[in-house]
C-alpha cells in the first residue's frame, strides 16, 4: 500500500474535520452549523426507512427536532479523493447523552457512505447516506 502524497493527506484531513464539525454540530444542536457541512442542496438519507432531508432549511429542522443529548462518534475512515469530488465510507456509532450525568447508553451503530464536492468554502457533503444496524428506539426483545 503506497503513503498518500501531502496534497491527499490534506484532503483526508480536510474531509475528516468536516465530518468532526458534522457530529459535534449536531450533538450540541447547532442547526445552522450542521446544516452548513452540506452543500445547499444537501441531502441525508436513512436507508431503508424512507426518511430523507434535503436542502439546508430542511436539515436544520432535522436537527432542531432531535435537540441535545446525541453523541456521535465516526470510525474507520475511507477516503477517495478524485479531483473536485471525495468518497468517504465510515462506520458509526451513536450514544444517547443524560442531562443528570447518568451513563451514556447505545442508541446505534451503523455505516455512512457519502458523496463530498470541493466548494470555495472546502469540502460539503453533497448526500450523506446512513444506513442503521437497528431501528433508532427499538430494544431488543420489544415487538416490532
Amino acid at each position: 500500500m503506497s503513503s498518500p502524497s501531502p496534497a491527499d493527506f490534506a484532503d483526508w484531513q480536510s474531509i475528516r474535520t468536516l465530518t468532526a464539525i458534522y457530529n459535534r454540530c449536531f450533538d450540541k444542536s447547532d442547526a445552522d452549523g450542521w446544516a452548513g457541512t452540506f452543500v445547499d442542496t444537501g441531502r441525508l438519507e436513512v436507508a431503508g426507512e424512507g426518511v430523507a432531508y434535503t436542502g439546508h432549511q430542511e436539515l436544520r429542522e432535522f436537527c432542531r427536532s432531535r435537540g441535545w443529548g446525541i453523541l456521535h462518534m465516526t470510525l474507520d475512515p475511507e477516503v477517495t479523493v478524485t479531483g473536485g469530488r471525495a468518497e468517504q465510507r465510515c462506520n458509526l456509532v451513536m450514544f444517547r447523552r443524560h442531562e443528570n450525568r447518568e451513563r451514556p447508553t447505545l442508541m446505534a451503530t451503523g455505516r455512512y457512505a457519502d458523496s463530498l464536492v470541493r466548494t470555495p468554502d472546502g469540502w460539503r457533503f453533497e448526500h450523506r447516506l446512513v444506513e442503521l444496524d437497528n431501528r433508532l428506539g427499538y430494544t431488543p426483545g420489544e415487538p416490532t
